[in-house]
């Protein structure tokens, strides 16, 4: 045998030496391969997998969101149909803290006055009976927390909430759209106070061009708002002796909103927070102002 096949036989053999195993050059190198490749492959697994729960975790965040909107409730509100039997046009009403619908009958029914009232209905939204913060946790009718009276600035009021409360605005519009055969330019929204805020918030978001607004004392609240409403039609009236929100904090609010086109600040000296009936008075002419507003929209499309 020669000298290189003695060597290569010596290289196959395993080797004792001092009782420790000698494992041959080739065999380590193929273990380490097979290690390397294993490792690879486990990786590989865990990305997959984290990527499949992930996705899984995101279709069940859109199905928790998807279910949750399906659970906004609409508490029965009062609804006054159209006296003439031709209902052409809507004004939706939101009432504000502490308030119920039937507060605000008188104001809409008999104080409010514009041309096309006999052709209109009116809607007039019922909030939650919920804890509120400001009120030591007692119940009251409310469609968001409040954290303090007098409210003073933005900290004093739960936002996440408003956004909910928002959406039964937004369904209750929607399903009159429907009846109006898709004219959201027959629509008016007014609000008062939380109500009022509610009322700002969707007309200054959607992309819808509503009949117009009509505010008393309500907050814009916070956050971007959809810049082509500049000619959306706003009546908002606040008193300079409000003794619920700051008159200060609520010119601050509108600060964005108070040199549009549409937009008409109406202050009234001495007035507090409640609905005067200069305010009814003034609302009532900007309502008759929104009618031609509304024949412009509708030549438009």
């Amino acid at each position: 045998m020669d000298e290189d096949s003695k060597e290569e036989n010596a290289q196959e053999i395993i080797l004792e030496k001092n009782n420790e195993i000698i494992i041959p050059q080739k065999e380590s190198k193929l273990k380490y391969y097979i290690i390397y490749y294993t490792l690879i492959i486990f990786l590989l697994a865990v990305v997959v997998t984290l990527i499949l729960l992930l996705f899984l975790l995101r279709g069940s965040d859109n199905t928790l969101k998807e279910e949750e909107e399906e659970k906004i409730e609409i508490l029965p509100p009062l609804i006054f149909n159209s006296t003439s039997g031709n209902h052409t046009h809507t004004l939706i009403f939101v009432p504000g803290f502490g308030n119920t619908p039937e507060n605000f009958v008188n104001v809409l029914t008999n104080k409010i006055k514009f041309s096309k009232k006999n052709d209109t209905t009116i809607i007039i939204l019922r909030s939650p009976y919920v804890e509120v913060t400001a009120t030591n946790n007692s119940k009251n009718y409310s469609w968001f927390d409040i954290y303090n009276f007098p409210i003073m600035n933005n900290s004093d009021y739960n936002f996440k909430d408003l956004k909910k409360s928002a959406k039964i605005l937004e369904k209750v519009i929607n399903n009159e759209v429907n009846i109006l055969q898709g004219k959201y330019e027959n629509i008016i929204i007014g609000g008062h106070s939380q109500g009022g805020s509610i009322a700002l918030y969707h007309g200054y978001h959607t992309d819808k061009n509503l009949g117009g607004l009509f505010i008393f004392s309500g907050i814009l609240p916070p956050g971007k708002i959809n810049p082509n409403k500049n000619e959306l039609k706003t009546y908002y009236g606040y008193g300079d002796k409000d003794n619920i929100i700051n008159p200060d904090f609520l010119v601050e609010s509108i600060g964005r909103i108070k040199n549009f086109k549409g937009f008409q600040l109406y202050l009234y000296p001495g007035h507090k927070h409640h609905v005067s009936t200069n305010e009814t008075k003034d609302a009532s002419k900007f309502l008759d102002r929104s009618e031609e507003h509304t024949s412009e929209l509708q030549s438009r499309s």
